[in-house]
């Protein structure tokens, strides 16, 4: 995966290296963002296997009519 310093110059260049304005600012967050969505995941964490799953209960039918 690209660094962070790569992934914020590709920014700029599409959008035509800008001196100033909205791209030139929020370029460090963008490509800190796309850094993050590369990075791995933590695995995810199992609250406790002794509980059980909460019930769902379907509604066919209205409980009223109006």
């Amino acid at each position: 995966m690209a660094s962070k310093a790569e992934i914020k110059k590709i920014i700029l260049e599409v959008a035509g290296n800008p001196e100033s304005g909205p791209v030139r600012q929020f370029a460090d967050a963008w490509a800190d963002a796309i850094v993050a969505l590369d990075s791995p995941t933590p695995a995810p964490t199992v609250v406790r296997e002794d509980e059980e799953p909460v019930k769902e209960t379907r509604v066919i039918r209205p409980s009223e009519k109006r």
